[in-house]
């Protein structure tokens, strides 16, 4: 299946897994411990940011994207889908985008977290909320859990060399996170009546 072009990184995952077909034993790795694997770079990811270790962040970040699609990639393609591996894939990153966003209270105002804390839920709420209706899931979006921990790494490499970075991209995720709300309401009330005409 050919995946669509959409507004967003996470579409992007498709390009990966090409390359991660090629692991040798892929196929006997069990993706609920590669869903739950993933806390560890998570929290790590967290830890760096607040101690302000850029790099070490960005080496976690990396890691956790990488078991994340790796994760899918064995479930999807090896027919090791379960009801529990569906809600695992999830929990891990649910928990951990929580702290990751915690790690940056040292480089932002309290306003900013709390703001971005609020916002991130939603994005999540409002990507899964069609599900109700008999929808899909909505990924669509320039601020997704994606695009947030990408945009958390490019931070990363700037702020490495000095520069105050995080005054503006906490701001910039705020805004991104309030778009992206908009396009997946957009996306599902368009997708439920489409389904019902």
């Amino acid at each position: 299946m050919t995946p669509k072009i959409d507004l967003g990184l996470y579409q992007a995952k498709y390009t990966l897994r090409a390359l991660l077909r090629k692991i040798p034993g892929i196929n006997q790795l069990s993706p609920n411990w590669l869903s739950c694997s993933t806390l560890i770079p998570g929290l790590a990811t967290a830890y760096c940011l607040y101690k302000g270790w850029w790099i070490g962040a960005i080496i976690a970040i990396a890691l956790r994207m990488l078991l994340s699609t790796l994760d899918g990639l064995v479930a999807e393609e090896f027919n090791k889908t379960s009801p529990l591996g569906a809600y695992l894939n999830r929990l891990p990153g649910e928990i951990t985008d929580l702290l990751i966003i915690l790690g940056l209270f040292p480089h932002s105002q309290l306003t900013w977290i709390i703001a971005l804390i609020i916002l991130t839920s939603w994005v999540q709420t409002f990507g899964l909320l069609g599900l109700t209706a008999g929808s899909k899931t909505q990924s669509v979006g320039p601020c997704g859990q994606t695009d947030r921990l990408a945009i958390i790494g490019i931070s990363c490499i700037v702020a490495a060399f000095g520069f105050p970075v995080w005054q503006y991209v906490i701001p910039g995720m705020c805004i991104g996170c309030g778009l992206t709300i908009g396009l997946r309401i957009f996306r599902s009330i368009r997708d439920i009546n489409t389904q019902t005409a």
